[in-house]
């Protein structure tokens, strides 16, 4: 019998992540049904109809990731896996981050980092990001980032510093966006990362680090180190990842 999975959100369907975790479970020879769940409301229900009828495990995504946290998991902001058969739940966001960053010998503990926008994924990076220089945050709205830099004391507000690492955790890009992002000192040779995939977001950042003579990057590597994260909490065990991302990258 096949370990029911699946992914929880909504719009979707252009989610890799069946295809993510069924080059994961061939590694092991587990039998696995991962489907994309798209439903419009009602997320808290949906995944207890779910780990009623079976489920195993259930990733979460957009826009539920606050909304879930807050009933199976209230000591977190956000969540993106459920496990334990839906008794447990954590974010693997930051962690998937954080390894593909080691995986590109990216050395963001030794570099002001800027973290861009303050949605779901990036209350991961931010919880486990951590560097011996300085952590900057900004966002459309000044008072979200005002709010976040009150609870966390090593966090700092963007004002014109010299940066090494730009993370954007930013769904679109209007030009108001753009020209902040054109304004932010990056250092050459620094680095642009785009948490998003398959997103228009991918085409203006990489012009950008042209532009700054940065490396870019975009998501998918820390989708699959984050959905390796999740497949080691369902089943104990972490899969191999570097085939799986150069799999995806020839298809993105």
């Amino acid at each position: 019998m096949a370990y029911k999975l699946g992914v929880l959100g909504k719009d979707i369907g252009y989610s890799l992540s069946p295809k993510i975790h069924q080059e994961f479970a061939k590694q092991h020879n587990y039998p696995i049904e991962y489907l994309i769940y798209d439903i419009d409301k009602d997320p808290v229900n949906f995944v207890h109809e779910f780990f009623d009828n079976e489920g195993f495990g259930l990733n979460i995504t957009k826009p539920f990731k606050h909304i879930v946290a807050k009933e199976f998991n209230p000591d977190v902001e956000s969540i993106n896996c459920i496990y334990g058969k839906g008794t447990k739940a954590c974010s693997t966001d930051g962690a998937g981050l954080l390894n593909d960053l080691e995986s590109k010998k990216i050395d963001y503990q030794n570099m002001n980092i800027l973290v861009y926008g303050l949605g779901g994924a990036a209350t991961s990076i931010l919880e486990t990001i951590n560097s011996n220089k300085k952590i900057f945050i900004s966002n459309r709205t000044e008072k979200k980032s005002s709010e976040l830099i009150g609870k966390k004391n090593n966090l700092d507000k963007y004002d014109g510093e010299q940066l090494d690492l730009i993370i954007s955790c930013a769904s679109s890009l209007d030009l108001n966006t753009l020209k902040n992002f054109e304004h932010f000192s990056l250092n050459e040779g620094g680095f642009i990362y785009d948490i998003n995939y398959t997103n228009d977001t991918n085409l203006k950042l990489k012009d950008l680090s042209l532009s700054k003579k940065a490396n870019f990057y975009n998501g998918v590597g820390m989708l699959v180190e984050q959905a390796a994260e999740c497949f080691r909490l369902w089943f104990d065990k972490k899969p191999s990842v570097e085939e799986v991302k150069n799999l995806l990258d020839e298809r993105v």
